[in-house]
């Protein structure tokens, strides 16, 4: 794998990518005003291993943007020569396939772990766990208005520990909801792939989900095992 450094988004999501062996701390200092590092290796379980850090430089256990970017990079650069991959996040294995014509690719996500929270100096919501902790906040309310309000005061909640990732969503059709994100370490972002995948896990009944950011539009759906599947696109900055 060719040492190497740029710059790649997932629904306006932005990252510093780097493939190689570079010094997370050294790097930090390259990503400006981008979301996030992601750092590719090898991997003795994967096609590629993937490291997070948020802009703050803490490491996180899962990007379902940045996995995206991760994977189109791979493709198209034949550092795997099919269409179907597996990366490693801190999360656990992740299977891609990458529709390279049309710089979309489709992730298989963990397994979400659902549970209704109610906790003083909060509102009602749904914690997720994706590997990385979410909260989702359904309301009928504009969700950028309410994340520009309450999302760094949710997140910093000492409930958590580490830090929570919080979404704002509303409903907006039988197969639609619209989300806002303000992300454990970054702040507001454009938009979030396993926000979007938290909000279909707290979405019940539902089999599949449209989920409509300033970013962009991501599209969700159930595997035979229960896993979620993200589909969205991967372009490089």
């Amino acid at each position: 794998m060719n040492e190497e450094t740029f710059k790649m988004h997932g629904a306006s999501n932005r990252f510093l990518l780097h493939f190689g062996d570079g010094n997370p701390e050294t790097l930090l200092h390259e990503i400006g005003d981008l979301d996030g590092l992601l750092i590719v290796q090898e991997s003795k379980k994967a096609n590629a291993r993937m490291r997070v850090f948020n802009a703050d430089g803490k490491e996180a256990e899962q990007c379902g943007n940045g996995l995206r970017c991760v994977a189109l990079h791979l493709v198209r650069s034949r550092y795997v020569e099919s269409a179907q991959l597996t990366i490693e996040t801190r999360a656990g294995l992740n299977q891609c396939v990458v529709h390279e014509s049309r710089n979309e690719v489709s992730v298989t996500m963990q397994k979400p772990k659902v549970q209704s929270l109610h906790i003083e100096g909060l509102p009602a919501c749904t914690y997720v766990n994706l590997g990385n902790p979410n909260i989702v906040v359904w309301s009928e309310a504009d969700p950028l208005v309410q994340r520009d309000q309450f999302g760094k005061e949710y997140a910093s909640h000492p409930y958590f520990k580490y830090g929570v990732n919080v979404h704002f969503a509303r409903e907006e059709g039988k197969e639609t909801a619209t989300c806002a994100s303000w992300e454990r370490g970054v702040g507001a972002t454009h938009a979030s792939g396993t926000g979007g995948a938290s909000v279909f896990a707290s979405f019940k009944g539902k089999t599949s989900l449209f989920v409509l950011s300033v970013g962009g539009t991501l599209s969700y759906q159930y595997d035979s095992s229960g896993a979620i599947v993200m589909s969205g696109p991967a372009s490089y900055l």
